[in-house]
């Protein structure tokens, strides 16, 4: 089953990774956010081509791009119950698409032989013209927020990891290169005039932020 979602999505990234002052500053915020979930671990793999265009579309700056990723909760090596998601975006707006892969679940993405498996699964699904490689993954705790009217989701990432895939070598070395925690704000098209004005009265600098590419531009220069 397919699900598509359109969206805003903006996100701040705190430096300083005390992610309870955040979460402290959401609960008091005119939004009067509350909790929504338990924390979970969020997992991903992202896909990109051989010439990497999805990192380069992010760094140019350009407005229409697109991005692909399989995602898991929980434990971290395992796939369980393995979502596929296609994020295309133009500007702040955000169009998801979300489709179960059981085939690819259970597996551990860490053995090369599935890390293969797990490749022609999701060009078999996607049929892109430019077959999609496994790149790198993220690991990191999130804790969920909504407003008092139910229309607005925040959520706090934090304890950010990485795991780069593209050398075989590296499959066993988990990464942390990322003391900042991210806040990201969702909401629907149709309220942004609303939201804006309210954000105008949070002390936070909206700055542009993509876990894919910090993860991989974070890396020692060889690997680039």
């Amino acid at each position: 089953m397919t699900q598509k979602i359109n969206r805003f999505e903006r996100k701040w990234i705190l430096k300083n990774g005390d992610y309870l002052k955040l979460i402290n500053s959401l609960l008091r915020s005119n939004f009067f956010f509350k909790s929504q979930y338990p924390k979970r671990k969020v997992n991903s793999i992202y896909f990109d081509n051989s010439k990497l265009n999805s990192i380069r579309e992010n760094l140019d700056g350009v407005s229409n791009k697109k991005k692909v990723r399989l995602r898991w909760y929980g434990r971290h090596t395992n796939l369980v119950e393995p979502i596929l998601e296609i994020k295309s975006k133009r500007g702040y707006e955000t169009k998801k698409e979300s489709q179960r892969l059981k085939k690819l679940d259970k597996l551990n993405y860490l053995e090369p032989k599935n890390l293969e498996i797990i490749l022609e699964e999701i060009n078999k699904v996607i049929k892109s013209k430019n077959i999609l490689y496994p790149i790198l993954t993220t690991h990191y705790e999130r804790e969920y927020f909504i407003s008092n009217q139910n229309k607005v989701r925040a959520t706090v990432d934090y304890n950010l990891e990485s795991i780069y895939l593209k050398n075989m070598t590296e499959l066993q070395i988990k990464k942390n290169f990322y003391p900042e925690c991210i806040l990201e704000l969702k909401y629907s098209t149709k309220i942004d005039r609303l939201v804006r004005h309210k954000l105008n009265e949070m002390s936070l600098r909206l700055s542009k932020n993509s876990k894919f590419v910090q993860s991989f531009f974070k890396r020692p220069k060889y690997y680039i």
